[in-house]
C-alpha cells in the first residue's frame, strides 16, 4: 500500500502544479516523477523470405515506469511472432508483467529475470535500483544493478537514460 506522501506526490504530478512553494525534498521528487514516469511502445518488423520460413517476424513491446517517491514500478508487455500475412493477424495480447523495487534496497531478483538467473547458475542473485538526475531535472538515468553475495556483478547492467522532452 502506498504512503500518503506517495499518493500526494503522484497527485501533484498529475495536476502539473508549480513547485516553487514546495519543500526542496518534495520538489526534487516531483522533478524525478516528471522526468521518469512515462510509457514507451515499440514495434519492429523484420521481413524475410526463405523457402523454410516465408513471412514477417514482428516484435511488439510496451514498457512503463512509475516512481512514487519511495519505489520504482516497472510494467511491460512483450510479444514476438511470425506473421504470414499482416503484422496484426497473429497478435495475441501478452500478459502484463510487473515488478517493483525500492530505491537502494537489495532484493532477490524478480521472477521476470528467472531465465537469466537460472541460466547463469546464479539462483541467489540480488538486485537494486539506483538513479541519478541532473540538478535542473532535465536528464537522468535509472540503473538496475545485480549482486551476488552483496558484491556487484561485473556485467552490463540494464540502464534507462532519460532526457526531458524525449
Amino acid at each position: 500500500m502506498r504512503s500518503l506522501r506517495s499518493l500526494c506526490l503522484l497527485k501533484v504530478h498529475s495536476l502539473g502544479l508549480d513547485m516553487s512553494p514546495m519543500p526542496p525534498s518534495l520538489a526534487k521528487d516531483i522533478k524525478i516523477v516528471r522526468l521518469f514516469n512515462r510509457s514507451f511502445i515499440g514495434e519492429v518488423y523484420l521481413g524475410y523470405d526463405s523457402d523454410l520460413e516465408p513471412g514477417l517476424f514482428v516484435c511488439q513491446e510496451a514498457f512503463s515506469i512509475q516512481y512514487d517517491g519511495a519505489s520504482w514500478s516497472f510494467l511491460y508487455r512483450s510479444n514476438h511472432f511470425q506473421a504470414d500475412c499482416c503484422p496484426h493477424c497473429d497478435f495475441v495480447e501478452p500478459d502484463l508483467e510487473q515488478f517493483t523495487l525500492e530505491a537502494g534496497k537489495l532484493v532477490p531478483v524478480p521472477q521476470q529475470f528467472d531465465d537469466f538467473r537460472h541460466g547463469q547458475g546464479n539462483e541467489d542473485l540480488m538486485m537494486n535500483v539506483s538513479f541519478t538526475m541532473e540538478e535542473d531535472g532535465t536528464s537522468g538515468k535509472i540503473e538496475l544493478k545485480l549482486f551476488k553475495d552483496s558484491v556487484p556483478i561485473p556485467v552490463r547492467n540494464p540502464t534507462i537514460w532519460m532526457n526531458k522532452g524525449r
